[in-house]
């Protein structure tokens, strides 16, 4: 009798699972929860999806092209350099204020590592800050690209095109197709 309670109690108090509010989105190869999704543009394979930090916000992947080439970075450690890479970071914050301040330490470092030029681009209604990155120093192998940012309510997100001295892509065509690909 205690157990047919017990299990009456559980049964009654087990959770529904959360609605899906954009079932068409289990298409893509990248997904972070309700907030966004990415396809893969031409040229580019996935290469990392990292949800691992999604319960304090925070959802990494990053798309290669051309082969990969091991070197030792200035941490001393090996590293896997592309010809190409696209760098996602999304951010779910919990105020619009304290991701302002998050996308605001995000262009200082790029500014930080970086020559950059500032300008803003619309793709699909969304509006953009990007910046124009060129590289000073010869302990980066990444010579050029570009990175976007954006914040949409509480949330923000940063794609980071970065290419080697020899890719033969154009770093702004490659950061507008990719932008051109995720979903809100």
């Amino acid at each position: 009798m205690i157990l047919l309670f017990v299990l009456v109690l559980l049964i009654g108090c087990t959770k529904e699972a959360p609605v899906d509010e954009h079932p068409e989105w289990n298409a893509y190869p990248v997904r972070f929860g309700n907030v966004l999704a990415a396809e893969t543009i031409d040229g580019f394979t996935l290469n990392e999806t990292n949800d691992v930090m999604s319960i304090a916000g925070l959802w990494y992947a990053t798309w290669t092209a051309g082969e990969g080439t091991v070197i030792r970075n200035a941490q001393g450690k090996d590293a896997t350099v592309y010809d190409a890479q696209i760098y996602l970071l999304l951010k779910e914050g919990q105020t619009e204020k304290g991701t302002e301040a998050d996308v605001n330490d995000w262009i200082k470092r790029e500014t930080d590592a970086y020559e950059t030029s500032e300008t803003t681009v619309t793709v699909n209604g969304r509006e953009y800050r990007v910046l124009h990155l060129l590289n000073s120093g010869a302990e980066n192998p990444y010579h050029r690209g570009e990175a976007a940012f954006l914040q949409f309510g509480a949330n923000a997100v940063t794609v980071e095109v970065l290419a080697k001295e020899d890719f033969s892509g154009n770093t702004e065509d490659v950061l507008m197709r990719f932008l051109s690909k995720l979903h809100y």
